[in-house]
């Protein structure tokens, strides 16, 4: 998950994408902790998935609601993949 972009699409129509971080991920961990990383990725819920946006957009400095209020102008979120590091042959030595 850390590495990876949320894209946020609002209800008024702006989309923001934003980082999952290292302190991302583990003000996510404080915050929820009934549950791990590998069952929410699992079993995703709402509100958790809403919260993993919510503080990666505070943490880009993205100016957002209270999450009460964030979550009534959310109207998507996404998980955009990290790249893949291409597929690049090892240099042999001369």
């Amino acid at each position: 998950m850390i590495g990876m972009t949320l894209k946020v699409e609002m209800l008024d129509g702006q989309i923001h994408e934003a980082p999952v971080t290292y302190g991302v991920a583990c003000r996510w961990e404080d915050a929820h902790t009934s549950t791990s990383i590998s069952k929410f990725l699992d079993d995703m819920k709402f509100k958790q998935l809403a919260w993993l946006a919510w503080d990666a957009l505070k943490t880009k400095k993205i100016t957002v609601k209270p999450f009460p209020g964030f979550l009534d102008e959310v109207a998507e979120i996404t998980f955009i993949p990290k790249d893949k590091p291409q597929d690049t042959p090892l240099k042999q030595p001369d």
